[in-house]
């Protein structure tokens, strides 16, 4: 088998890539971020050959699920405040009341 056109370097990028992303995936965007580049490095690791290393393989399984966390997360967020809150804007306007903040204030502020 011919390893020349395997990248070795794209292939630790991509694993620590995953790394990061599995343990970060309580915070969204660098879990998402890296979850992502993760499963791209790991997949253009291969080189044009068929199969994946071990390495990489490892990498894609980190990275998919770092982004299936994160996915998963960011559905159940929506769905929470579609279903409690009536959408996202009566549940943020919900927050800020319970900070002592007023919504209507606050998005005239920001020019909304």
């Amino acid at each position: 088998m011919n390893n020349k056109r395997r990248s070795q370097r794209m292939e630790n990028a991509a694993l620590l890539l995953g790394v990061i992303g599995a343990a970060t995936f309580c915070m969204v965007y660098p879990a998402l971020i890296c979850g992502s580049l993760a499963i791209v490095f790991a997949l253009l690791s291969r080189g044009g050959e068929r199969t994946l290393t071990s390495r990489a393989k490892v990498a894609l399984i980190l990275g998919s699920i770092a982004l299936g966390i994160v996915l998963a997360m960011i559905i159940y967020t929506f769905a929470i405040a579609e279903l409690y809150y009536g959408g996202v804007e009566n549940m943020a306007r919900q927050v800020y009341g319970t900070l002592g903040i007023d919504f209507d204030t606050l998005m005239n502020s920001l020019g909304q």
